[in-house]
Formats: structure tokens, C-alpha cells, sequence
């Protein structure tokens, strides 16, 4: 450690003096100093980084375009692709699901038709109870 003696002025005009210790540097230095940027050079870092992200996406996805081009719209058919065990089970049971909701919806409609052709029938034997119901308490229709 080396000592450094200051003197220094106060405000009513006494001099004092001060010892200080430096702390001897003991961390190594490298060989290449550390650049500090300044505001300007810092902005023009980041300003040419911000442009070199916009080419590499823009360039990312060309090449999904590209991808999707050649395999057919479809990434299932890259060669890259490693298919989801779970997501396969997904989409079969979601094919099974969406085919028995196709037969109940046919069952549905048909069940609804016979319904409307029942609903017909009951109303024409109403009718035709209540017309003989009618025509047997007719005082027109007794004979004379």
C-alpha cells in the first residue's frame, strides 16, 4: 500500500492534512483494455444490431415460406419434423369424437322426422275421435 499525504484549505482557513492509502491493485489487467462506448458510437451499436435482427428475420422467414412451399403447405411433411406422440393421439381420438357426432347428428334428424310424421298421426286420430265423438252427440244426425 502506498501513503499519500494532501493538504488541503478549509472554509475558515485552516489547513489540514490528510493521509490517504491507495490500496496497492492487486487484480490483474488484461492485456486489452475494456472499451468504454460513448453515447453517439453506443447508439449506432444498436442501430446497426436492430437492422442486422430485421435482415435475419426477414430472412428466417423466407425460408419458412420456402419450407412450407416445398413440403406443401404442410410442416408434418419437413424432414425436420419429429411428430408429437400425444398430439397424434389427439387428432385420432378428435377424429373419433367428430365421427360419432356426425352419427348422432343423423340419428338426431332422423329421429326428429319420425317424431313430426308421429305428431301428424296423433293429430289426425284426434281429429277423427273427435268428429265421431261429435257426430254421435249431433241432435242433426238422429233420425227422425
Amino acid at each position: 500500500m502506498s501513503v499519500v499525504v494532501t493538504t488541503r484549505v478549509d472554509v475558515d482557513g485552516e489547513e489540514s492534512r490528510v493521509k490517504q492509502t491507495k490500496p496497492k491493485e492487486t487484480c490483474r489487467q488484461t492485456s486489452s483494455p475494456e472499451t468504454v462506448l460513448s453515447k453517439v458510437q453506443s447508439n449506432e451499436e444498436e442501430e446497426r444490431l436492430n437492422r442486422e435482427l430485421e435482415l435475419t428475420t426477414k430472412e428466417r422467414n423466407e425460408l419458412t415460406d420456402r419450407l412450407l412451399y416445398v413440403t406443401g403447405g404442410s410442416m408434418n411433411k419437413s424432414p425436420y419434423f419429429r411428430p408429437n406422440p400425444f398430439y397424434e393421439k389427439l387428432k385420432i381420438r378428435e377424429k373419433e369424437v367428430m365421427s360419432l357426432l356426425h352419427n348422432l347428428d343423423i340419428k338426431n334428424t332422423e329421429h326428429r322426422e319420425k317424431f313430426q310424421e308421429l305428431k301428424k298421426e296423433i293429430n289426425f286420430y284426434r281429429s277423427q275421435e273427435l268428429q265421431e265423438t261429435w257426430n254421435r252427440t249431433d241432435p242433426r244426425k238422429t233420425a227422425p
